[in-house]
């Protein structure tokens, strides 16, 4: 597998701030997010079945990190260009707010469009995705690890309400371990497309593709058998999504103090934007290096030689110097991280 076919979803670091929170200058502030932040992506000449749908879905990938980034600079403009405003009139000790009112709006504006303006592949926390596959996360009360994995034991059905997806049947209850249920939890709700997992808590959430939130939002329900959940008719859940990276619907603008805590958020979205805009650009580099090696060889030839490569580097008696490779990439993936990776169908 190519790493670069990989969602990106990498963990959070902190990052240096630039100025007073800045991130790195956005180009073309003031443009409109879907337009491209990068030259159009490099074709690649069409030579043999394989080759060719390898290197398409490079392009592709290459494209959705440019529309992301695209995405992100432009918003990141709009935020400085509040950040200034409200420094400004915070310096000053007064406060027009129909002025701000005006710039958060344009922020909410621009956020709103986030989906479209990214093709998929940022989702709304600000997590790049390489296949342009953002998902929304949500939780749902009564559907907690400890909940589900200890007491007597209960058989749950779900109901998605999605086309082609049935009635979906997982037994709960001591002595089901935490791989055990995301495993059969897994495998229950595929059909619908929601997918289990750990946040980094290890608290139990879901997830599903961005466009079918809402039909899931509607639609899911549960039926169970009198311990956790009443048995009969199937019960309609409430599904909590997940805080989103940016919520200007709620900055405020009307005084001082609501003032200050707005240019607070406002700080802390630029430097999301700032760790998101270095994950695309990761993305985008290691996209461009797989595009090159594949202009020069075979898809076969490419994935021997990476096989080999990796072979030999962690089969050979020093192979320990290796691992100092990947140990620092592995750094902050937590143990959550990966039971909700391995519990996937």
């Amino acid at each position: 597998m190519s790493r670069s076919s990989l969602h990106l979803d990498s963990p959070r670091q902190p990052l240096a701030r630039t100025g007073a929170g800045s991130p790195a200058p956005a180009s073309n502030a003031g443009a409109a997010p879907a337009t491209p932040a990068s030259s159009p992506s490099p074709s690649l000449p069409r030579s043999g079945g394989d080759h060719w749908r390898y290197s398409s879905q490079l392009n592709q990938q290459l494209t959705a990190a440019q529309r992301a980034l695209g995405f992100v600079d432009g918003l990141a403009g709009q935020l400085e260009a509040l950040k200034g405003e409200l420094s400004g009139q915070l310096t000053q000790r007064r406060v027009d707010s129909a002025r701000l009112a005006r710039g958060i709006e344009q922020v909410a504006q621009q956020w709103s469009q986030r989906g479209a303006a990214s093709g998929g592949s940022l989702d709304s926390r600000l997590q790049f995705r390489l296949a342009a596959d953002a998902r929304q996360t949500f939780t749902v009360r009564g559907l907690e690890i400890a909940n589900l994995t200890q007491g007597a034991p209960e058989t749950l059905v779900f109901f998605s309400g999605e086309p082609g997806s049935g009635p979906a049947a997982v037994k709960v209850g001591e002595p089901l371990s935490e791989a055990a249920l995301l495993a059969a939890l897994g495998r229950a709700l595929a059909p619908s497309g929601i997918q289990p997992q750990l946040d980094e808590q290890g608290q139990l959430q879901f997830s599903v593709a961005e466009m079918a939130w809402q039909g899931v939002r509607e639609r899911f329900s549960l039926r169970g058998g009198g311990i956790r959940f009443p048995a009969g008719q199937p019960q309609h859940l409430k599904l909590q999504p997940t805080e989103q990276a940016l919520q200007p619907q709620q900055w405020q603008s009307a005084d001082h103090a609501g003032a200050r805590q707005t240019l607070q958020k406002v700080l802390r979205a630029l430097d999301q934007l700032q760790l998101s805009r270095a994950a695309i650009s990761r993305a985008m580099a290691e996209v461009r290096h797989a595009i090159a090696q594949l202009s020069q060889m075979s898809e076969q030839l490419w994935a021997d030689g990476f096989v080999n490569d990796f072979n030999a580097r962690f089969n050979t008696p020093d192979s320990e110097s290796g691992l100092y490779e990947v140990v620092p990439a592995l750094l902050g993936v937590s143990r959550y991280r990966v039971l909700s990776l391995l519990a996937l169908p």
